[in-house]
């Protein structure tokens, strides 16, 4: 893995959902981005791969994000 090597985390189809997991992985202290945001707002019937939203995040940090993401889940009741 490289240190410094920056790839897509996830792909997101919503934009509000997208927002929400940077801004909890910033808070979190983790570096990060979104692109694709544009195009998702003004072509939402496209799929996913053409129109989404991606994370990008550190290749080195993908397994403590990993971690902190599943550990942070919301309960269900």
């Amino acid at each position: 893995m490289g240190a410094d090597k920056i790839v897509i985390y996830k792909n997101y189809e919503n934009p509000i959902e997208a927002q929400i997991t940077l801004t909890r992985l910033r808070d979190a202290g983790f570096e990060c981005f979104l692109s694709g945001e544009n195009t998702a707002w003004l072509r939402p019937m496209l799929d996913s791969s053409i129109s989404g939203i991606q994370l990008h995040v550190f290749e080195k940090d993908i397994p403590e994000i990993s971690r902190f993401l599943q550990e942070d889940l919301p309960l269900e009741e």
